[in-house]
């Protein structure tokens, strides 16, 4: 290793292995996860959308066969198949002839309130992320409409969505732009569409950390507020 004789050529070592660093892994980001790359969610069986719609499997056949909603993607041994969009146009056909408002299209009403599911554990690598994406993909795929909002500096919660934080905000688009103390944006301008119906998506990423810092001074001039006044 070369001598660094002064603070001068020392932060002028740490700055080029920095770079380099960064560098290097930049390169494995874009070879793993390609910045074109982009998440689709996978195509359900016959019987598993009529599970997930609440209906009999020769319910679908026939609606199939009397050439009503979308048609299914028919593989060999005469296999059908449905994409979620297909599933949710399905549910938009069955709620016309419901007994009920709601029971293929669940969701709120008139005089309902927002339903808020807070995921949390102050112990990492316990599923919060992973609870927070099935429960909200589950709940998308059974006709509510979601909003999963990554509070996460981590943004795995985000990524999991296909929204790459190292390719795709660069230039923002993520929740500190809403919730940070000067000049934040309405949160309507920070939300994106996910792979999935119904369900979308305000992104998180290291930008979070700045807010972490900021706040103890907000909180000194006493302009802060509470913090989930300024998600809305």
């Amino acid at each position: 290793m070369s001598r660094v004789d002064t603070p001068e050529d020392l932060n002028a070592v740490i700055r080029q292995h920095s770079e380099l660093l960064a560098a290097q892994l930049h390169s494995q980001r874009e070879s793993l996860f390609p910045p074109d790359a982009s998440k689709t969610m996978r195509k359900f069986t016959s019987g598993e959308a009529a599970a997930l719609l609440g209906v009999n499997d020769s319910y679908l056949r026939k609606l199939h066969l009397d050439g009503k909603g979308p048609s299914p993607e028919v593989s060999s041994g005469n296999r059908r198949h449905y994409s979620a969009e297909d599933i949710h146009n399905l549910r938009i056909l069955l709620e016309k002839t419901a007994r009920k408002p709601g029971d293929y299209l669940p969701g709120r009403r008139a005089g309902d309130h927002l339903q808020i599911i807070g995921v949390m554990n102050f112990k990492g690598g316990s599923g919060k992320t992973t609870s927070s994406a099935h429960l909200a993909q589950r709940l998308a795929l059974k006709g509510y409409r979601v909003l999963a909002i990554d509070l996460d500096p981590q943004a795995s919660l985000t990524a999991l969505h296909g929204v790459q934080p190292e390719f795709d905000l660069l230039d923002g688009g993520t929740l500190y732009d809403a919730i940070r103390y000067e000049d934040p944006v309405p949160i309507a301008e920070v939300i994106r569409k996910t792979y999935i119906p119904n369900l979308d998506l305000i992104p998180g990423n290291l930008e979070l950390m700045e807010f972490e810092h900021e706040t103890p001074r907000a909180l000194s001039r006493g302009n802060a507020g509470l913090f989930f006044f300024r998600v809305k």
